[in-house]
């Protein structure tokens, strides 16, 4: 047995009386009468029939119709259409069944997927198992079942999937320390995801924020940091501006070194999909770093992709207007660049009259590049003429002159 597991249940009492004091899961499903619903052999036909729709969301309506009559003398005719097209199985289809087969017999349903030929439908059935197991508040069963399993590949793959049940079971204390002595031990560290994961489901993000504010991870373990990035990853994803806050309370007094740099790079991410305006605004008032200015431009980029008029009307508005010949600097030099692919591309002549004002450097040649680009495909002798009163060197103009001659052709 691993150091994990001993670590879990070592002693047999200590944590034995402490979660048998938290038995709070869910109320069993009731299922119905076995007199009232389909035999084995009926099951295994309706099933099987069932399976044969090909839309999923009928598909899947029908099926949970027939499980919610699954009993322990039919179940076997369900689990015979499931073992003999277990490769050709629809996930979630695998997991519906799973899942009623567990809350009906859970030791029966995990024994079957132990069972499977193919590996990659036997571990995904067994995640399913051991996670639906732990959330319907058999957490000690589910624990004692792959703790006494000789398969280590298996063991290890239960892990994460028993700890995001727990928490889904409804017992968040228990599953945290749970998540923390597998940490410590040498099993897979998938744990902490799995928590978080199972907050998040389970009660939203708030609640994962404020457990990872309480880990407090500038002063304490990996464990707490671990948890402070994957909230940080997790929580953007339904709440980015809740995540951006937890992130600057982070860095409040500067980065910590727990703090990848990766971390704000998908923060980002996630927030200019969801508001392509408000990241650019944030990055602006930040500091000036590398990251950051890679950051800002790349907001802004996306930002003109998805609407290119409302990006360039609030740029022009609010950071520098066309009658001003100043070349632009810092971050409004930024956000042109970020801007200026597509504005080559879709409004060529209006980019004529912006790129000029890029600041000296690759960043301009290449802008020069793309406006020459594209409007060469719409008006040569404009192209030419503007080609030729841009103050630049021999060379960059020679390559000007060649890229229209290219778009022409």
């Amino acid at each position: 047995m691993k150091r994990g597991w001993v670590g879990l249940m070592g002693g047999g009492t200590l944590l034995l009386g402490y979660f048998l004091g938290q038995r709070v899961g869910p109320a069993p499903i009731e299922f119905p009468d076995a007199g009232e619903i389909r035999n084995a052999a009926e099951m295994e036909h309706a099933v099987a029939e069932a399976l044969q729709m090909p839309r999923a969301f009928p598909r899947a309506v029908s099926i949970v119709g027939l499980l919610k009559g699954l009993t322990e003398d039919n179940v076997k005719g369900a689990a015979r259409v499931v073992s003999g097209r277990v490769g050709g199985w629809d996930p979630i289809d695998l997991q519906i069944f799973l899942a009623a087969w567990v809350n009906l017999d859970p030791v029966g349903a995990i024994r079957e997927v132990e069972s499977w030929p193919i590996r990659s439908r036997r571990e995904l059935g067994f995640r399913i198992v051991i996670r639906e197991w732990a959330a319907r508040g058999d957490w000690l069963d589910a624990v004692n079942y792959v703790q006494t399993s000789t398969d280590t590949d298996m063991r290890g793959m239960a892990f994460g999937p028993l700890v995001k049940g727990w928490v889904l079971g409804g017992d968040p204390k228990g599953a945290l320390i749970v998540a923390r002595r597998l940490w410590d031990s040498d099993q897979p560290i998938d744990v902490v995801d799995s928590y978080v994961r199972g907050v998040l489901q389970a009660t939203g993000p708030a609640a994962a924020i404020k457990l990872a504010r309480e880990m407090e991870p500038n002063t304490q373990s990996d464990f707490e940091q671990r948890f402070a990035r994957v909230a940080l990853y997790l929580v953007a994803r339904e709440d980015s501006v809740a995540a951006v806050e937890l992130y600057e309370s982070f860095v409040s007094e500067g980065t910590p070194a727990w703090m990848d740099e990766d971390v704000l790079d998908r923060l980002i991410e996630v927030w200019r999909n969801n508001d392509p305006k408000a990241p650019v605004i944030w990055l602006i008032e930040r500091e000036a770093t590398a990251q950051r200015d890679r950051l800002l431009t790349r907001a802004m980029a996306m930002w003109g992709i998805r609407d290119m008029d409302s990006a360039w009307k609030w740029f022009e508005e609010t950071r520098v207007s066309a009658e001003s010949p100043r070349t632009l600097k810092g971050v409004d030099a930024l956000m042109l660049t970020g801007l200026f692919s597509k504005l080559a591309r879709k409004r060529p002549v209006e980019a004529s009259e912006w790129v000029m004002r890029l600041p000296p450097g690759p960043n301009r040649n290449a802008m020069l590049v793309r406006v020459a680009k594209f409007w060469s495909h719409e008006d040569q002798s404009a192209v030419a003429n503007w080609i030729d009163g841009l103050e630049i060197s021999p060379k960059l103009r020679a390559q000007l002159r060649e890229t229209s001659s290219r778009g022409r052709r």
